[in-house]
């Protein structure tokens, strides 16, 4: 699945607000369109539905709760995590956001779905002054989803009507980005897997050769591809057979380089962030910049960090450009 391809799977799904069978048929056709692999889990539709369902968070913390997963993240959690700072080397996983010309259009200027930046520069006496525009969803920029940019059926996390929460001209009404406006600190773990569909076989065995055992309240990352190779959409990411596995270790926050999708579900266009974000409560990183942590990781042979992310308190955001540092 090239890179486009995966873009209108989302963007299809985003506009629609569900992922009904007839959606995600439609969906998932497109982004096969030319021949390319499907890469179809083994995962049915009836599978997901059940699972939305079974493995759910809606209510755990409450029917009022906005801030989902990142709950799991305690003050012990946080004091663990500062534990394990030792050399106090520090390392971005964000993409360098690249200077670009703003599109030439009519006001109110289209949404580039792709993801951009670009700044508009005033001299004025002694000082340099910026406008930054960031359109940030999409697969290009390092960016944090808040709860309110995924729907299912309908639904957003916790059971919220994603039609009343949600407006172009207001953005969203609950489950914003200002959920996580504290900012996050939490031990970071990396999968550095690259063109891996990782299922539970493959944590597993790497849990078994790291000794590391992947707990409640991480923030858990895939690297899915090395320096120089492109990006392996749909090839390579979380496969949808991890989904259990992902409710059963209370995974806080999830990130990848990718778009996190390592595989599809014919009526389900996006079968990680559908399940992540509404039925889990669980915020995504997308598109982070890993190799320098892996290569620090192999230096260090140390796949746990100390990871600190601090989303923009953006009023009704459906989501951050961002930067998260990981700490060793």
């Amino acid at each position: 699945m090239t890179f486009s391809c995966l873009l209108r799977v989302i963007a299809f799904a985003m506009i629609v607000g569900t992922a009904g069978s007839a959606v995600g048929r439609r969906a998932v056709v497109a982004a096969q369109a030319g021949g390319q692999v499907s890469n179809v889990s083994d995962v049915t539709k009836a599978q997901f539905d059940e699972w939305m369902t079974k493995l759910s968070n809606w209510g755990r913390w409450g029917k009022e709760d906005e801030k989902g997963a990142l709950n799991l993240i305690t003050a012990d959690k946080r004091r663990h995590a500062a534990a394990l700072v030792k050399t106090g080397t520090i390392v971005s996983l964000s993409q360098q956001v690249a200077q670009e010309p703003p599109a030439t259009s009519a006001q109110p200027r289209p949404v580039n779905q792709n993801g951009a930046g670009t700044s508009r520069f005033l001299i004025s006496g002694d000082y340099l002054f910026e406008r930054q525009e960031i359109e940030y969803h999409g697969g290009r920029l390092s960016h944090f989803d808040a709860l309110c940019h995924v729907s299912y059926n309908g639904k957003l996390y916790n059971g919220l009507d994603f039609r009343t929460v949600v407006t172009e001209d207001g953005g969203c009404s609950k489950l914003a980005v200002t959920s996580a406006q504290d900012g996050i600190v939490t031990r970071g773990v990396l999968l550095d897997l690259p063109g891996t569909r990782v299922r539970p076989a493959d944590i597993a065995a790497w849990e078994n050769k790291t000794g590391i055992r992947i707990q409640s309240g991480d923030a858990l990352l895939l690297r899915t591809k090395r320096p120089g190779a492109p990006a392996a959409f749909g090839s390579a990411g979380y496969e949808p057979s991890l989904i259990p596995f992902f409710k059963e270790r209370d995974i806080a926050l999830l990130g990848s380089d990718v778009a996190q999708e390592g595989g599809t579900i014919p009526g389900v266009a996006i079968p990680i962030h559908a399940f992540t974000i509404v039925a889990l409560g669980v915020n995504l990183l997308d598109n982070l910049a890993l190799d320098a942590l892996a290569a620090t990781a192999s230096r260090l042979n140390r796949w746990e960090f100390m990871l600190s992310v601090g989303p923009l308190r953006v009023q009704r955001g459906a989501g951050s450009p961002v930067n998260p540092i990981a700490v060793f």
